[in-house]
């Protein structure tokens, strides 16, 4: 599988499947599922490029995806460090957390600069920047209950 697969993999399936499979959890009816993943990037050109990666490579597939009830990439607006940013996907069950997305991997196969292009090469530096920062993120999974959400 290609780095650029395994990237977004990230957004749409988390590490931690099975722990969380061996946790006892509400009817699905109950309760969505929310996976926040964490990390910093500084004000300045890297956050500029970081986000306009995210927003070109990362937000069309999630946009996409029938899995995917809701989709924010949040960045930190005020305080004394505002470096942090959150990627938060709210899912209708855990089954929809690691299911497959054809139409979104069908995307990334149709989008994806062909290797050897100037294009590619651009790509290739804007995912290794990401990544850079991408690398120290930390994913959180939460169960939402339904009752005390907002229709």
């Amino acid at each position: 599988m290609s780095r650029l697969t395994c990237l977004f993999l990230v957004t749409a399936t988390l590490a931690a499947a099975p722990a969380l499979s061996a946790q006892a959890a509400p009817a699905q009816a109950e309760f969505r599922v929310l996976t926040v993943s964490s990390f910093r990037v500084p004000l300045g050109e890297d956050r500029t490029r970081v986000t306009e990666f995210m927003e070109k490579w990362m937000v069309p597939p999630a946009k996409m995806n029938p899995n995917v009830l809701f989709y924010r990439i949040g960045q930190h607006w005020y305080g004394s460090n505002s470096s942090d940013v959150v990627i938060v996907v709210e899912y209708p069950n855990w089954a929809a957390v690691t299911a497959t997305c054809q139409p979104c991997q069908e995307w990334i196969q149709t989008n994806t600069p062909k290797e050897g292009t100037p294009e590619r090469q651009a790509f290739n530096e804007a995912q290794a920047l990401f990544l850079k920062y991408y690398s120290t993120h930390a994913d959180q999974i939460f169960t939402a209950p339904t009752r005390m959400a907002k229709p």
